[in-house]
């Protein structure tokens, strides 16, 4: 989560520009076209933070497939919109319709409901649209997961998706990019093929032609970087250009500060790649691997700095007690088309 967040915010002052040269550097400087603060991180790791924040307040498991979790994001994230200077052409859309689908029902903010109905008509309307911003938060998916099956893995991290994202490129880049960064996690290696036989069998070869044509191109090379597909290709072609990961401390955080440059430097959607990059390559590495510098001025919505972060990943991650008298889960048995 802290190194999603340093990418988020390292490639905030770049957003909406070209590729940047090996000859110019790339800093935590700020600024950029929307005026981020130094260090600031932006709708990425605002909406993941909403994703925790729900798991969070989940008694037991914290399982995010739950109602009271799912339309507890969905009124966040809709409350955050009306504020925030960036966020996705396809997530704005879907909050709108969504909070259209709210009031006619007599509601004054959408339930998880309406953000399924609203994406999945978004789909039937854009059916080749299939941006990036469900797989800028996968890692968020994960995390009350660690532990967990895989089918429940899975679900989870589809039924977030689904929220604002049914296209199948954004549900598979998530489900591979989640398992990826799980595995990484609970074994310090990075293989984003691990989940490729969770995929239909027709879709897998797609898939490894995809991971295989990253592996040999930089990230620039993607530079259509708000589809979720090119998205997933730059970012792993930021972390596969510093693998195998170094043992040494300083090394990996010489790794670590390569990607998410790497990322960086391919321009056009720079603060979603580069969180895209941080989030995995940062479960293999751990917060420490982030520059030390970097962690003392990451800030952002809701007024939250790295403290707050970690605080609020060891909530998930740890299991909740669940006091007498707690209702049993309840699993959403209706999910858009």
């Amino acid at each position: 989560m802290v190194a999603a967040a340093a990418g988020d915010a390292l490639g905030a002052p770049y957003e909406f520009q070209g590729p940047i040269a090996a000859s110019e550097d790339v800093g935590m400087i700020g600024g950029g076209v929307l005026d981020w603060g130094e260090a600031e991180w932006t709708d990425d790791t605002s909406m993941a933070i909403v994703v925790l924040e729900a798991a969070a307040s989940t008694p037991g498991t914290h399982d995010l497939r739950t109602l009271s979790a799912l339309d507890q994001i969905a009124r966040e994230w809709y409350s955050w919109s009306m504020g925030t200077p960036d966020i996705g052409a396809l997530t704005s859309t879907v909050m709108r319709r969504a909070a259209d689908g709210a009031r006619e029902a007599g509601r004054s903010l959408p339930h998880a409901v309406d953000l399924q109905e609203a994406a999945a008509s978004a789909n039937r309307e854009l059916p080749l649209v299939a941006g990036n911003a469900a797989l800028m938060r996968a890692h968020a998916s994960v995390l009350p997961y660690l532990h967990a099956s895989d089918d429940d893995t899975e679900d989870g991290i589809r039924t977030l998706c689904m929220l604002t994202h049914v296209h199948p490129d954004a549900l598979e880049a998530c489900v591979l990019w989640g398992f990826a960064v799980r595995h990484a996690i609970l074994t310090g290696e990075i293989d984003v093929r691990i989940a490729l036989d969770r995929l239909p069998e027709d879709r897998r070869a797609v898939w490894r032609e995809r991971i295989e044509d990253a592996e040999q191109a930089s990230p620039a090379e993607f530079p259509r970087n708000g589809w979720v597909v090119a998205a997933f290709q730059a970012a792993w072609a930021a972390v596969h250009r510093v693998m195998p990961l170094p043992e040494d401390r300083f090394a990996r955080r010489e790794a670590l500060v390569a990607a998410l440059s790497s990322a960086v430097r391919a321009g056009y959607d720079t603060d979603t790649v580069a969180c895209i990059t941080g989030a995995l390559i940062g479960a293999a590495l751990g917060p420490k691997a982030v520059p030390p510098e970097w962690r003392r001025e990451l800030f952002g919505w809701p007024g939250y700095e790295v403290a707050e972060l970690e605080n609020l990943v060891e909530r998930v991650v740890r299991p909740a007690p669940v006091s007498a008298g707690t209702a049993p889960i309840e699993i959403p048995t209706r999910k858009p088309e």
